[in-house]
Parts: C-alpha cells; structure tokens; sequence
C-alpha cells in the first residue's frame, strides 16, 4: 500500500471546508503557514518552513488543527485511526 504525502493546497482547502481559518504564502524561499487560534483574542498559530518543505507545511497545519480543534472532523478521523491501530497486534 502506497501512502500519499499530504498536499499543503488539499489541506488549506479541507481546513477551510470545516470552517477552520488558516492560510499560506510564499515570502521569498519560504512558505508561512497560519492557523486561526482558537482561543480568543490570541494571535494565530504560525510556522515557517523552506520551500523545498511544502509536505512538513501541510503536516504542521492538520496537525495543529488536530490539537487545537478536537471536535473537527479531521480530529475525529484521527482519533478513529488511532483507536484502530492500538487494537492491532505488536
């Protein structure tokens, strides 16, 4: 089975389906990658990575969203894979 690296336009797309605010932009060589904070009146959650590292960008993002939302979607899915996976044999 072949596993698809994340893709940082997907995962902005997917982000802002669910109603979660988050965006990116190339400044120079480096992609800046932001998520709103859920926590109000705080600045939002940014990372930036080199433009060779759009994958880790798009990562960072969902993984941000899956700490800071945990009653999205994406959250959801997560917490079911990793219930599945726990129930796997070592």
């Amino acid at each position: 089975m072949r596993v698809e690296k994340r893709n940082l336009f997907v995962t902005l797309r997917m982000l802002r389906t669910a109603g979660i605010e988050a965006g990116a932009r190339v400044v120079g060589e480096r992609i800046h990658v932001f998520l709103k904070n859920p926590e109000r009146g705080e600045p939002p959650l940014a990372a930036s990575f080199g433009g060779a590292h759009i994958v880790r960008a798009a990562d960072w993002l969902a993984a941000c969203a899956v700490r800071y939302y945990p009653k999205s979607d994406l959250a959801k899915v997560w917490s079911v894979i990793l219930s599945a996976t726990a129930a796997l044999p070592r």
